[in-house]
């Protein structure tokens, strides 16, 4: 069982950019671990993004942390473009 850090100060999930916990009846930060990936980045994920990116990983057959390192290399890649387009 993975275990997520809860009440981390500064926690902040990569994917999703939440700082904190959604769900109504908590005032809290949220939760989130930091995985390591194939390629050994650091990926901070909250839960919520943590159980999508596992079915999403289990559904195409592929390791975890390697769908990790495509889906932050997608990402990256997306940020880049979206800045250039808001420099035209």
């Amino acid at each position: 069982m993975i275990k997520f850090d809860y009440n981390k100060k500064n926690a902040w999930c990569v994917w999703c950019k939440r700082t904190e916990n959604p769900h109504p009846d908590f005032n809290e930060p949220i939760p989130t671990k930091v995985f390591l990936s194939k390629k050994r980045r650091k990926i901070e994920l909250c839960l919520s993004c943590y159980e999508i990116e596992k079915n999403l990983s289990n559904e195409a057959n592929q390791d975890f942390y390697k769908f990790l390192d495509d889906r932050f290399e997608k990402l990256l890649m997306l940020d880049k473009h979206e800045k250039i387009l808001m420099n035209v």
